[in-house]
This record gives C-alpha cells, structure tokens and sequence, in this order.
C-alpha cells in the first residue's frame, strides 16, 4: 500500500519531537508520542518505523517485530525497517519471517521455518560496545548471529562459544594500521555456553612455548587465548587462529618475563591434563592457575 503522509502540521510538529525527546534520552516521551501519532494517522508509516527503531536499541524484540511488520505493512521500501524486522525475527527464532526480511535486504534463503545456521567465516565482534568494549573473534553463522571463538576477558561476563546477535552491518569506525577494520557490534547475547574460562601464567619468556600450549589446547579441543599485552583497542597478533584487539597496558611488563594466558573447557581435568603435557614438552613451568567462571 501506498504511504500516506501527514496531513497537518500538528502530526509533524508531534513526530519531530518525538525524534527530538529520542536523541536527548527521553524514551518515555517519544514512545508516548510516536503511539499518539500512530492513533492520530494510523497509515503513516513513520512512526511505527520509529518505534522499531526505538525498541531495536533497547533489545526489546517483540514490539520491534511488531512495529516493524506495522511500519513495512504501509511502506515495504525502507530498508532500515527490514533490517529491524530482520534482527527481531531472529533473535525470537522466528525463522520463517527472519528469512524473508533478510531476502528483502539481498540474500537469497529459502521460504521455510526452519533456523538459519551457516558458515560466513570468522570476523571481529565488539562485545560491550557502549560500556566495555572487547574487540574478539567469531564465526559468523548468519547475516546477524556469530560464536565467540577467543575468549572474552573476565570484565566482560562472556564465555568462549557464547552465541551472540550482532547488528546486521559492520561498524567502519575503526583503523588498524591505516586501513578500516569492519567491526560487528554485538547487541546481546542470545545463548550462554557452558564453557568454563581459566587463567594461569606461563613461566617462560619465549612465544614458542606459548604456541606448544595453544596447540596442545586445540589437539584437546579446549579454547585458547593468550592474554598477555591485553587491551581492548589495539591489535595484538595471538596464536595463529586467534585475533584479539587490545589497549596496550593493563598487565604492564608481565609479557616480558611470562605470559598470561586463558583456556576454556569443560572440566578443571582437562586444564591439568593439558597443563601437564606442556610442563613435559615445554620443560618451563606455570603459576596462579584460577578458574574465573
């Protein structure tokens, strides 16, 4: 249906300051508005568009569904709008409607109820991004969902192979070494692992020895990470088949003398276990293994 726009300066005059009480922090006010609108002029799409765009920011995905629906009902061109319809349907694993707002935004999915569960690489993920950020990696597995594969700082209160919702576009904000890095903003999590996350220092001042304990943890399919120089803005090279991005000094000059390193498994055995192989391998030492959570 065609969109019909307003047609009197009181429901512009509302809509505007609808969007004005949004952008100073006062939700209440514009979702109070935005809902007056809707009633005033119940085919204009903007507004409905505008409480997507308003519960979407606060994670708050049933009225984004809802609203959104609404908004594409009287203007199916805004793609904004899908892209908030997209996030929604996915986050409450409504697959069916996920699939065909994500087609609207140029994929290609088949029109079944079924999840969309692919393989799109790894990527960086902002954990955090308005209060702690952590820059990690993860394996994407659909336009707007990704698995953590390093493992998140304690600070963080995530856990390797949590599943988390990203937002459906890279942030370009960010320059590493002269070029754009493409960031994918987490926006929550969608399923806690029950990976368990440890810390521990290595005795030793060399990388190979760090390297023998990341292949020994990947042989034993336990995560790994190396923590040492960790910072949450600059780029530090880990083990090979991890990134971490970081701010370089919260652990001062322990990298110097030893490493601080992370494992994530399942049981504290399989830490010992893997500990003692690379005590065997390595001929160096550990010290202040801790399990964090």
């Amino acid at each position: 249906m065609q969109q019909r726009h307003p047609q009197t300066n009181e429901i512009e005059e509302l809509y505007r300051m609808a969007v004005e009480y949004d952008r100073r922090g006062d939700v209440y006010n514009a979702v109070k508005l935005c809902k007056l609108i809707v009633r005033k002029s119940p085919d204009w799409s903007a507004p409905y568009a505008y409480l997507s765009h308003i519960y979407k920011g606060r994670t708050e995905w049933k009225p984004t569904l809802h609203y959104s629906l609404k908004a594409i009902e009287y203007n199916p061109f805004n793609e904004g709008t899908w892209e908030n319809m997209a996030l929604a349907a996915t986050a409450l694993e409504d697959w069916k409607t996920a699939r065909q707002a994500w087609n609207q935004l140029g994929f290609k999915f088949k029109n079944i109820d079924e999840e969309l569960r692919l393989d799109l690489g790894l990527v960086p993920v902002r954990l955090l991004p308005n209060t702690q950020p952590e820059i990690v990696e993860a394996t994407r597995i659909g336009p707007a969902r990704a698995i953590i594969e390093s493992i998140p700082q304690p600070s963080s209160g995530r856990r390797y192979k949590d599943l988390v919702l990203l937002d459906s576009k890279p942030n370009k904000s960010f320059v590493l070494h002269g070029r754009k890095l493409g960031v994918f903003d987490e926006l929550q999590v969608l399923k806690e692992s029950l990976w368990r996350t440890y810390a521990l220092i290595l005795l030793t001042p060399s990388d190979k020895d760090v390297d023998i304990l990341a292949n020994l943890c990947e042989e034993a399919g336990l995560g790994f990470d190396n923590w040492s120089n960790a910072a949450r803005f600059f780029q530090s090279h880990l083990h090979p088949k991890v990134m971490e991005y970081y701010d370089k000094a919260v652990f001062g000059k322990l990298e110097r003398e030893a490493f601080l390193v992370a494992i994530a498994a399942g049981k504290d055995q399989e830490v010992l276990e893997v500990l003692k192989n690379w005590e065997i391998i390595s001929l160096k030492k550990y010290e202040n293994l801790e399990r964090l959570y």
